[in-house]
């Protein structure tokens, strides 16, 4: 007993004697989140590179942020690139520039994000400088190989030194933020001198040479500017101001914002700050031509201005020129066109548009061929069709053994389009539209009749349309001959009278399948439903959305085509054919 109590009391003496060692040493803390030394030590850690730069960030007293906590992106110009910046600004130390002046060339080499060299693709970084403007990586060719650089100003030397608050990119020249003005930027160029003029005479000048810090308008802060160069203009036969103003204006007075000089010039200005990479990446665009879009399209590595399909023509579109645009001014961003470009004037025309004309759809090895479907897409696979979580999208061609009446023989189908929140259902579906002129248009949905499922709200862009649309419908049963291959409505009804309730068949004849009970109700099942008038504002392409309403009941929605006709012309015809022919209307 006596030698257990003695280990015990030994145990108890040996842990005093711990707890009295570690209580009279000073525990060392790590207040960052790594390890690794943070910017402004890294940099002071190697003075043959950085000590410029080290001074520079005493100055302005930056290193005490940069050697704090955060993620920053540091493109840090070496001793040598300093150098060169102070023989270009004729200084000799950097002690010679004002305390401001450091302070800005320092907020326009920080970003407050990690950006890696793998997100250094060809345009815009993802986010601004702390000087407010955003940086351009690309690349360059060299004796030593491929380059990357930064703004068109420097090459990077080193990239991804990662430290503990962030990651330094060393560069060979220092950065230069823009101070001109988009007007400034156009004015100086003897290239732009037809646009610049007219810019002058239509008031434009004015709104491209305000800096953001001196509007007042939140809503103007940025502009963007499609510029055509005089030998740009030459290709339209436009050798001056004079011959670009009796070109387009009408009016005799550019200043007029009805003027079409002014508003050619208005159509070549997009609001918000928009580098070649936001560009293409929308399908259009509004412009300060309030009325007037332009549209958008990547064709391989060709960025095309209103290159569209319309009325069933292609319209060749104007390309950017790629390696001089995405030039930043103090107040936007400026491109320059190879071909000029200018507002198309349309009057509004029926749309009959076939839904499985998507991207991602005409792809496919088996599009339109007999007895195929395409796969099942989820949410967000499809660029200009999206849909609530849940829910699927197939692509299918009627097979031949029970052959829908839809129009190429093909349809889109959304599984279960339902009021509830099931996981493999959806309640919403929204589209985007081909390029409607602008002008007022019935919109007629047509569909392959489902048995179950039940009402559907069409809304554009917003705004709601009266008509509730019953998935589980059918058309009046008429009497089919199958010689002529005609279809005789039963007594009483009309076309005129079916369009007057909304509904209106959209094939000229149907399939006749010798010894099929569905023939009758296929072609009853095939049919446009009248969702009501919209009101295109402006031409470009815009947001369909279809939701379910009503009873909660199981049903696919299948869509065949889509019809946008202006509301003062002949809503039931042409119509179509499975075999894709068109039918216009008897004589």
């Amino acid at each position: 007993m006596k030698k257990i109590l003695k280990i015990w009391m030994s145990g108890i003496m040996g842990m005093m004697l711990v707890l009295a060692f570690t209580a009279c040493k000073k525990e060392k803390f790590d207040l960052n989140t790594t390890s690794d030394v943070n910017v402004t030590q890294y940099l002071l850690d190697h003075p043959e590179q950085f000590s410029e730069f080290s001074k520079i960030l005493e100055i302005t007293r930056n290193d005490g942020f940069l050697g704090a906590y955060g993620a920053y992106t540091c493109f840090v110009p070496n001793n040598e690139a300093v150098g060169l910046y102070l023989k270009e600004r004729g200084k000799t130390n950097v002690s010679d520039f004002t305390e401001a002046e450091l302070k800005e060339l320092v907020q326009f080499h920080v970003v407050r994000d990690t950006i890696t060299s793998e997100d250094f693709k060809e345009g815009k970084l993802r986010t601004t400088t702390m000087y407010g403007q955003y940086l351009i990586s690309g690349t360059e060719s060299t004796s030593d190989g491929v380059k990357t650089t930064i703004n068109r100003q420097a090459q990077i030397q080193q990239a991804d030194i990662r430290l503990g608050n962030g990651i330094v990119h060393v560069i060979d020249h220092v950065l230069k933020p823009q101070k001109k003005t988009l007007a400034q930027l156009i004015e100086e160029d003897d290239a732009f001198s037809i646009f610049a003029r007219a810019l002058k005479e239509t008031g434009f000048y004015d709104t491209l040479n305000v800096l953001p810090q001196d509007n007042q308008d939140t809503t103007r802060l940025w502009n963007t500017v499609l510029v055509e160069s005089n030998e740009v203009l030459k290709q339209n036969g436009i050798n001056s101001y004079e011959d670009l103003r009796t070109r387009y204006s009408h009016t005799g007075n550019p200043r007029n914002s009805q003027d079409s000089l002014n508003l050619f010039v208005a159509y070549h200005i997009l609001p918000g700050r928009k580098y070649l990479t936001d560009i293409y990446n929308a399908s259009s665009h509004t412009t300060l031509s309030v009325l007037d879009v332009i549209t958008t399209k990547l064709n391989g590595t060709s960025i095309l201005i209103n290159d569209d399909t319309f009325n069933g023509v292609h319209e060749l579109g104007s390309e950017v020129n790629r390696q001089a645009s995405d030039n930043t001014a103090a107040n936007g961003v400026l491109h320059l066109m190879n071909k000029p470009y200018a507002i198309k004037l349309r009057f509004p025309i029926p749309v009959y548009w076939e839904v499985t004309d998507q991207p991602e759809v005409t792809k496919l090895t088996n599009f339109r061929k007999t007895n195929s479907s395409g796969p099942s897409w989820a949410p967000g696979d499809l660029k200009d069709i999206q849909w609530g979580p849940g829910g699927s999208l197939k692509y299918t061609v009627a097979p031949e053994a029970r052959k829908f009446y839809v129009y190429h023989d093909d349809y889109l189908q959304f599984a279960s389009l339902r009021t509830n929140s099931a996981t493999n259902v959806t309640n919403w579906i929204e589209i985007k539209t081909p390029l409607l002129v602008k002008g007022r248009y019935k919109v007629w949905i047509c569909i392959v009749r489902r048995g179950g499922g039940e009402g559907v709200q069409v809304s554009f862009n917003g705004q709601v349309l009266p008509r509730i649309l019953k998935l589980n419908e059918q058309l009046p049963a008429g009497t089919l001959d199958t010689l002529n291959k005609n279809y005789t409505y039963p007594a009483g009804t009309t076309p005129a009278s079916l369009e007057a309730l909304g509904k209106k068949m959209v094939f000229s004849k149907y399939i006749y399948q010798p010894g099929s009970d569905y023939t009758i109700d296929y072609y009853r099942d095939s049919f446009g439903l009248l969702a009501g008038t919209i009101n295109v504002e402006r031409t470009d392409r815009h947001t369909l959305r279809l939701q379910a309403v009503g009873a909660d009941k199981s049903g696919d929605i299948q869509i065949d085509m889509i019809h946008f006709i202006p509301e003062n012309e002949d809503q039931l015809w042409p119509k179509f054919n499975p075999d894709g022919s068109v039918v216009q209307k008897p004589q």
